[in-house]
């Protein structure tokens, strides 16, 4: 069965599956041949929407209400009122806020785009309803768009026409300063075109920065008794945001005109967005394929000549002489097609000729290793032989095999129990052969139930900043991000706000300001358990006056409710409560007052009056000046010679006065401080004599470093029942990182990160927490409880592990940016965890062979301490002209590395997929 008839079967599948729902879900009779250029797009129709049975194409008809046509005039605005959307210029439009330009008269350029998915495989058929409308319905409306107000601030509203544009699987808003020929993201942002596959949610009503000041400002008009005429009432149930980009932090806030229409794009964004992604995971690498197909298509006719295809080989970072790939070119050429005379290959042409391209010798020899010399396929016996004596894996028996096989193997020879080369190729592509171990990645597999003080806790510091320390922008965005990827201590720096209610912001900075409430209500309350259902940590902050203590009490008492762990702890308690005890509690780590006692909240610690930044080695720079702007570095100098003018005066005060007391603790403090417990540290022989196991410390950086140089034994033996936490140098204010690694060396369960910077910091702390399915908890090592013998200062043999990575070959690795040529990749392989066994070792260059170059080279690497390590890959180019870039990374802590043939999925250093780049490699451990 060609993959044609494939596409048909599960399309007819699929509709006939919805015919016989409930739903009554109106399905196609045929598909159209993915040869068929005119009718490329109704692929996408066939396969995301129910087809309709009026069209012989499975095409939607192009219909209003009634049968009328929704035409639009040459000003891209429809002339009739379609499904109860309304229409640009219609009579009861929203009327524009004063001071806002009107773009109703403006015309937007109509525009040709190539379509980027003109056709797609298996996705849902599902019909959802919509206010009695199906869901090709929703979905016709929101492709034909329609006028909304595209929201930026209190006074900033703007009219755009938005329409999904299904070709190429994007969000558009067109106005005429953007829009322009070639298509794309215009001048005023990348909201203006977002890729579906880009969106992470779809919001409805007031849940974000902009709309919460929005409405404020509407309340305040209200209690004034309005406001001006023009001005028009922000309505809840009219407003919904698009959250997008690389974190979720790019926010595009809309308001319809009515109820039911942001119901229809809520609705429909949504089961679109969600069809894509499902595409994108299970069939990523055929949409890759195609991708590559339509960008060398540069004239969109369906079809590539040999100039295009050579075109492609470059892109696709091949070096290949003429004459060999004219060769290629014409072995995939089996229709023998000519345009203008020239023989051209249509897209199933160019995937034979992509496959052609795709030798991996590697893995050729492998599977010949083990397949049948005689009949040059692989049985399940065979593929059995290669799981037990290659990768380890005995427990496999024939069945189990087989069903491998029935899962990768793309052709019928399934059916008779072969496997083929292609089958086996992409079997070894799959998670189960992954470097990381996959099990790790996708399932909460460590023992839960320890106390918290047995695990390292992913962290964030000042988690309310989007940018730079001291004039960046504050976001409820920033709390929604992190605990989205699993982040399960956040930080709030609390002060007075002028209305009597607390206020987050970096104290004493120009960084904006949100309330406390918007914090806990459209950030905390509503995503703290979105990713992991294991306790999230408040870290206070706490700059408040007692009258604003207590509100702040109230408040979280009020929005958070039985979420919030109020239970008090007993006096004579020795362990504190597990993750799984405290299953879907928020935890306030704060101080709190204790009789007569007073004490300060976390301080910043007083050796902090330079600039420290990270090594180049582990990802800053590692000057101010690329960082600052000069405006931001006068800002910056301001900042440090006040800061240092008030130190002075404070010490002169401190000299010539009695130690005025320290702000006093509200005692309402103790109804929700329970079993984090804040409290100063002065030094490990103070904290073993004085300290609760509920009692946690912060530290700052450099007294962090100077301890864990001087007394790592001490440190490791204090963090084993204390929560600690360690927080970046205050005058980082180019919110750059400190290592993690060494500090988890010792035990350290807190290092909190600035998680808005991509860095080598936070990649490293991707990589170690997903190495418990990214549930923000990660159990620490035996070595590090106690269990075994350890010590951080006097090293043995006694835990020695010999890694040896075999760099085989690699896989469609990426372009070089700097250097804009065809790649002469190399691999590094570190090691990152105890100092004494910081490592890297390196492989050959390959030249001018980014596509699949061969290295088969061993590495090895003798780790003394293997439990608390990273092994990190670093894909790089070799260039002549300045520092070897770095293509592409991967970062796998030593106990979830896998042995065997294994793919090691590459990623730049945000932790996004550069599928399909790869590497192919063999790993063995043993001991010393």
């Amino acid at each position: 069965m060609n993959e044609s008839e494939t596409t048909k079967e599960r399309v007819t599948t699929e509709a006939s599956r919805g015919k016989a729902s409930e739903e009554g879900v109106m399905s196609g009779e045929s598909t159209v041949p993915h040869h068929e250029k005119d009718n490329a797009a109704a692929h996408l129709h066939d396969q995301i929407l129910p087809t309709d049975p009026s069209t012989k194409t499975g095409r939607i008809t192009q219909q209003g209400r009634g049968g009328q046509p929704a035409s639009e005039d040459r000003t891209g605005q429809p002339t009739t009122i379609d499904n109860g959307v309304r229409r640009t210029g219609s009579p009861d439009s929203p009327r524009i806020p004063t001071g806002v330009a009107n773009m109703e008269n403006e015309t937007p350029v109509a525009v040709n785009i190539r379509p980027r998915y003109s056709k797609f495989l298996e996705t849902t058929g599902k019909k959802v309803l919509v206010r009695n409308c199906s869901m090709e319905e929703v979905v016709q409306k929101i492709q034909e768009g329609c006028p909304l107000w595209k929201v930026r601030g209190v006074n900033k509203w703007f009219q755009r026409h938005y329409k999904v544009d299904i070709d190429n699987m994007c969000l558009v808003g067109e106005s005429k300063k953007w829009w322009s020929p070639g298509g794309g993201v215009g001048s005023e942002g990348a909201e203006n075109a977002v890729p579906l596959v880009e969106i992470t949610e779809i919001r409805e009503g007031w849940k974000t920065d902009t709309f919460n000041k929005v409405s404020s400002h509407t309340e305040k008009l209200k209690e004034k008794g309005g406001g001006a005429g023009d001005e028009p009432v922000l309505e809840e149930n009219k407003c919904f945001s698009i959250i997008h980009g690389q974190g979720g932090r790019d926010v595009l806030d809309l308001v319809a005109s009515t109820e039911e229409e942001r119901d229809a794009w809520v609705t429909g964004l949504s089961h679109l967005v969600q069809s894509v992604k499902a595409l994108h995971e299970e069939k990523q690498y055929d949409v890759w394929l195609r991708k590559q197909f339509e960008e060398a298509d540069k004239d969109n006719n369906g079809s590539l000549n040999f100039s295009e295809c050579c075109a492609l080989l470059k892109q696709l970072n091949i070096k290949m002489d003429k004459i060999h790939a004219k060769k290629l070119f014409n072995q995939a050429n089996t229709s023998k097609q000519k345009r203008d005379g020239e023989q051209v290959l249509e897209v199933e042409e160019f995937v034979a000729f992509y496959h052609a391209l795709l030798k991996m010798p590697e893995v050729e020899k492998l599977y010949k290793k083990y397949c049948s010399e005689k009949t040059g396929l692989m049985s399940a016996d065979q593929l059995c032989a290669f799981l037990h004596k290659e990768q380890g894996l005995t427990d496999y028996d024939h069945s189990q095999a087989t069903k491998l096989m029935n899962e990768f193997e793309i052709s019928n020879l399934k059916d008779q129990g072969y496997m083929t080369q292609d089958g086996f190729y992409h079997l070894l592509l799959s998670d189960m052969f992954d470097v990381f171990n996959c099990n790790h990645q996708n399932e909460i597999h460590q023992d839960m139930n320890q106390p918290l003080s047995h695990y390292f806790i992913d962290s964030s510091h000042n988690t309310y900043l989007t940018g730079h320390q001291l004039a960046g922008e504050s976001s409820v965005e920033g709390y929604i991000s992190a605990l989205k990827r699993g982040c399960r201590l956040l930080e709030l720096d609390l002060w007075d706000g002028d209305d009597g209610e607390p206020i987050i912001y970096h104290g004493h900075t120009l960084t904006s300001k949100i309330t406390l409430a918007d914090v806990l209500r459209d950030g905390i309350k509503l995503y703290a358990f979105e990713a992991s259902p294991y306790p999230v940590i408040l870290s206070i902050e706490n700059h408040l006056s007692l009258d604003q203590q207590r509100t702040m009490v109230k408040l979280m008492k009020d929005i958070l409710g039985d979420m919030l762990a109020t239970d008090p702890v007993p006096d004579d308690i020795t362990v504190i409560p597990s993750p799984e005890a405290l299953k879907n509690k928020i935890i306030v780590r704060a101080k709190k007052p204790k009789g007569s006692e007073v004490e300060d909240d976390d301080e910043d610690d007083d050796d902090q009056d330079s600039i420290d930044y990270i090594d180049s080695d582990d990802g800053a720079a590692q000057s101010k000046k690329d960082f600052f702007t000069p405006h931001l570095l006068t800002l910056y100098r301001s900042f440090k010679s006040s800061k240092k003018r008030k130190q002075s005066s404070t010490k002169k005060r401190r000299m010539s006065q009695p130690q005025k007391p320290h702000k006093p603790l509200a005692p309402e403090l103790r109804q929700i401080v329970n079993v984090l417990e804040g409290k100063k540290f002065l030094n490990f022989q103070d904290a073993f004599e004085t300290y609760k196991c509920v009692n946690t410390p912060s530290i700052g950086e450099t007294k962090a470093k100077g301890l864990f140089e001087s007394y790592p034994d001490d440190f490791l033996k204090f963090t084993e029942g204390h929560v600690t936490k360690v927080y970046p140098l205050g005058t980082r204010t180019d919110s750059s990182n400190l290592k993690p690694y060494p500090f988890w060396s010792v035990g350290c369960q807190i290092v909190a990160l600035n998680m808005q910077t991509e860095d080598k910091a936070n990649f490293y702390n991707d990589a170690l927490f997903k190495s418990n399915a990214n549930c923000g908890y990660v159990l620490k090592p035996d070595i590090l409880l106690k269990k075994e013998p350890y010590s951080p200062s006097e090293l043995s043999d006694r835990y020695t592990k010999v890694i040896r990575v075999t760099v085989l070959s690699g896989q469609h690795l990426p372009n070089s940016a700097k250097k804009g040529d065809i790649v002469d990749p190399y691999v590094q392989v570190k090691v990152r965890g105890h100092p004494l066994d910081k490592q890297k070792q390196r492989t050959k260059v390959v030249k001018n062979n980014g596509f699949n170059p061969v290295w088969n080279e061993t590495l090895e690497l003798r780790i003394k301490v293997p439990y608390v390590s990273l092994i990190y890959f670093s894909l790089r180019d070799e260039s002549s002209l300045a520092r070897d870039p770095v293509l592409a990374l991967c970062c796998i802590p030593f106990n979830s590395l896998t042995t065997g043939y294994r793919f090691v999925h590459l990623t730049d250093l945000g932790s996004k997929s550069l599928a399909p780049s790869a590497l192919f490699v063999h790993i063995s451990i043993s001991d010393n």
